[in-house]
């Protein structure tokens, strides 16, 4: 069969999808049984080209991930598998008493599981035991303080050894993804703070504040030296006029002496954390790009609204797929939320984020939790007080996502509940923490990932 004709019977079962399936929004209908899939999970009434790895394609009015075998499909995953690996973890779990630390036996249980509630992915910080079998996202960390730390790790990233370690990830990731098909995407774990009032109000700083910050002689000040003489035409008194400050040299701008919230200053905050950003992501994506010049790559796992335009501008120029993490707000968001657990997909701002940057989108770690009398008190996550209202909030999130033609995935966050040391509570999975599963609740999600996976074929 050649090109044409697989084009074509891709639009034809497109076409039997829109017609048949799309008219059942916003309820769905009850869903026939599943289709027949390729091993990565893609339909095999949706076919397009076979290519050999993932990739993103727009067809008919919406995108597809499209798997290495050429069949439309979406992602649903569960993110935080390997944190089973850990010994002190498993011991308590019907796992250990069953498999000991078999590590193959474990994950392909784990493995079954998964499948058997309607999920096809592992997500991201996936166990190598899984990654020849289930479709997974690589990921690396470049921030050693994620967006809900305190206090923040920003890096130099103007810096040769920034360089140096974004290359040698970026070949590593590369590497992986090139002898792997299983990899769909790289991912970089987490995001850091980038919203400048938001990181100034919960944090007391920011990535332009501690640019300005550094030593005199390092390379990300003096790049921010440059910026202030490139804006201000090299006049320094231009710059005090605008300021509103007396600065003897444009080395010197800083310190106490700046009005950060001054509208000029910020302006030019905005524009230099801009700059942070392009020199971010391509020192990343690059090298990968190089090494694997068709390998999907999601970047940064953005935290839903401390992501500034200007930074998913420069992100859009590198990367293939926009990854949103909604929810968890470990600080308040400045502006009240008409919804502010986030258990409400918000269709009005992932639409302007997917116009914005024009790229499809993954919600790339969400969930709920639950009251239960053995984990009373769960964190990171908006918690309902019954099993029963956290499914229907999580049936009801999944519909209205994707709804969207630009959402093909969504990676749940936590398969089992662990006690988190630094939240001082239960961080809640599909299973208790002696590894059994929260039966009536995974009955639920089942269901819902069973006619979320019929819907968009």
């Amino acid at each position: 069969m050649n090109k044409q004709t697989y084009f074509t019977v891709f639009l034809l079962g497109l076409v039997a999808l829109i017609g048949g399936v799309f008219p059942a929004v916003p309820g769905f209908a009850a869903s026939s049984a599943a289709p027949p899939t390729d091993r990565f999970g893609g339909n095999l009434a949706l076919v397009t080209q076979s290519t050999g790895h993932f990739r993103v394609e727009q067809a008919k009015g919406r995108w597809w991930l499209v798997t290495p075998e050429g069949h439309g499909m979406v992602a649903m995953g569960v993110n935080h598998l390997s944190e089973m690996k850990n010994a002190a973890i498993l011991s308590r779990t019907v796992f250990a008493r069953r498999f000991g630390q078999d590590w193959a036996r474990v994950f392909a249980e784990v493995e079954q599981q998964c499948r058997a509630w309607g999920f096809n992915c592992a997500g991201f910080q996936t166990p190598v035991e899984m990654r020849a079998t289930m479709p997974y996202v690589i990921s690396t960390s470049f921030m050693s303080a994620s967006f809900w730390q305190n206090p923040l790790a920003y890096v130099d990233v103007f810096t040769p050894a920034f360089a140096a370690e974004a290359e040698a990830k970026a070949m590593a990731a590369a590497a992986e993804m090139k002898s792997n098909p299983m990899a769909i995407a790289w991912t970089w774990t987490d995001s850091t703070s980038w919203d400048l009032k938001f990181t100034r109000a919960t944090r007391g700083t920011d990535y332009v504040s501690f640019m300005r910050d550094l030593p005199a002689d390092s390379p990300g000040r003096q790049r921010y030296t440059a910026f202030l003489r490139e804006r201000h035409g090299d006049n320094l008194a231009k710059l005090n006029t605008a300021y509103g400050a007396a600065f003897p040299s444009f080395e010197a701008v800083g310190g106490t002496r700046l009005d950060r919230d001054r509208e000029t200053v910020f302006a030019d905050d905005r524009e230099f954390l801009r700059l942070i950003a392009r020199r971010y992501f391509e020192a990343i994506a690059l090298p990968f790009r190089r090494e694997h010049p068709t390998g999907l790559l999601m970047g940064d796992r953005f935290h839903l609204r401390d992501h500034p335009d200007e930074v998913l501008q420069e992100a859009a120029r590198f990367i293939d797929v926009l990854g949103i993490q909604p929810g968890d707000h470990f600080f308040a968001p400045l502006e009240k939320l008409t919804r502010p657990d986030e258990t409400w997909f918000d269709a009005t701002e992932f639409d302007r984020l997917h116009k914005l940057t024009g790229k499809p989108i993954i919600i790339a770690d969400h969930q709920c939790g639950f009251f239960d009398q053995h984990t009373p008190k769960t964190g990171g996550w908006f918690q309902y007080a019954t099993a029963d209202e956290a499914a229907a909030s999580y049936d009801r999130f999944l519909r209205d996502a994707f709804a969207q033609p630009y959402i093909i995935g969504y990676f749940r966050c936590q398969y089992l509940t662990i006690y988190k040391e630094q939240l001082k509570r239960y961080k809640q999975g599909l299973l208790r923490p002696d590894g059994t599963p929260f039966e009536d609740y995974v009955e639920r999600l089942q269901e819902t990932n069973r006619q979320i996976l019929n819907f968009v074929r």
